[in-house]
This record gives structure tokens, C-alpha cells and sequence, in this order.
């Protein structure tokens, strides 16, 4: 899956720089995995696999910025911080960039959006931009503060570890364990709007947002 958001110096410096080393932690889960059913998401734990968390976050964020242009006007020195390769990113304010595990084989690269579920029981789903890529899920979401909304009952994401500390490791940072930086766990979920397809109520701007679906092969 792919898209054209990124001009050709951005886009060369994540692979160049960032997209090798977000392959190896998603290969290496693959492994864990391999001969393990993904845990329920009730479960809370963290595989016990090393990641360089400065260089996924990047490749991460700067793939956010590809799907979603507006995050550039949005946090200008997020984007000039990515583009100089800062060795230290604080994540700007408002912001905050979560991961879950996700085994599923559909896909969903997409931008601004937001969801409200309006059958069952009240929650919302308020997204700058997001990644459901097995085997992880990311979203660049409003911080804590902004989470719950008045009457909307709890945000999907609530359970999701925050990394936003993950931008302070610099590229010399290679191999930290995930426990250690996600000490809480991690949890196993689904893509809440389709999931729970007929109960949610999803809004967004038809002339600037992308979003892209697909099935990853057996």
C-alpha cells in the first residue's frame, strides 16, 4: 500500500534513514508471534522483543505526515524537527502518538477523522492520522487532557500505551525492549469502525482526507 504525500527528499530520508529499522521491529514480532496466538485484548503484557524506538517513531510520524498534509500546518516544528533529523523530538503539544498490537490481515492508512458510536454504548474515535498495518496499529491522536468528550463516554484509545517518549532516543539508540518502554503492556485490538461496523456514526472532510483499505495475502 502506498501513496504519493511525501515529496522525494522526505520520502528518501525515512527509507534512507528509518523505514529498515520499523521493518526489523515488526519482523521481530512476526516471530514472537509465529508460534503464538495473539493474546486477547483484555490481556496486558509486552513481547519481550528489541526496538530502536527513536528511529520507528520517525518512520512512523513521517509516514503520518504523508497521509495526512494538514499535520504540517498543524505542528510546523514537529515537521521542521523530522525534516533536520533532530536527534531529540518532543512530541508537540496536543498530540500524542499511541500502538497496539493488531493481527489482523485488513489494512488502513488514513487521515483526519472521527468517530462516534451511537449503538451499545458511547465511545469515540478521534484521530489525526492512523496505521492499522499488521502487526501493529498507530494512531497520532489528541493528548490525555482532550481524550473524553462531554457525553461521548470513553475514547477507543484510552487503553493504548502513549510513546510519544520514543522521539527523545536518538538513531544510535538500536535495541531497547519493549517491556521496558511499554511497561503497562500493550494491548491486541481490532479497527473499532469496523468492528463494530452499524454502531458508529464516522465524520470527515471529503475533500482533504485520504483513506486507504486493503487485505494483506494469507
Amino acid at each position: 500500500m502506498g501513496l504519493r504525500g511525501l515529496c522525494r527528499d522526505c520520502n528518501g530520508l525515512a527509507g534512507e534513514n528509518y523505514d529498515a529499522a520499523y521493518g526489523d521491529f515488526a519482523a521481530r514480532l512476526k516471530v514472537y508471534f509465529g508460534a503464538r496466538a495473539f493474546v486477547p485484548a483484555t490481556a496486558k503484557f509486552a513481547p519481550p522483543v528489541s526496538v530502536a524506538p527513536g528511529r520507528v517513531a520517525r518512520s512512523v510520524m513521517i509516514g503520518m505526515f504523508a497521509t495526512t498534509p494538514h499535520l504540517r500546518k498543524m505542528f510546523p516544528d514537529l515537521a521542521h524537527d523530522l525534516q533536520h533529523r533532530r536527534p531529540h523530538i518532543t512530541m508537540s503539544d496536543g498530540a500524542t502518538l499511541r500502538m497496539a498490537m493488531y493481527p489482523s490481515r485488513s489494512t488502513r492508512l488514513a487521515s483526519m477523522a472521527y468517530g462516534m458510536r451511537v449503538l451499545t454504548h458511547r465511545q469515540h474515535y478521534n484521530i489525526s492520522s492512523e496505521i492499522y498495518f499488521r502487526p501493529l496499529a498507530w494512531t497520532l491522536s489528541p493528548s490525555d487532557d482532550r481524550l473524553d468528550g462531554a457525553g461521548l463516554g470513553e475514547s477507543v484509545l484510552r487503553s493504548w500505551p502513549v510513546v510519544d517518549e520514543w522521539l527523545r532516543y536518538g538513531d544510535d539508540v538500536a535495541a531497547l525492549d519493549l517491556r521496558d518502554l511499554c511497561p503497562r503492556g500493550i494491548p491486541t485490538v481490532g479497527h473499532p469502525l469496523r468492528e463494530g461496523r452499524g454502531e458508529w456514526i464516522e465524520t470527515f472532510q471529503n475533500d482533504t482526507a485520504a483513506f486507504l483499505e486493503g487485505k494483506i495475502p494469507a
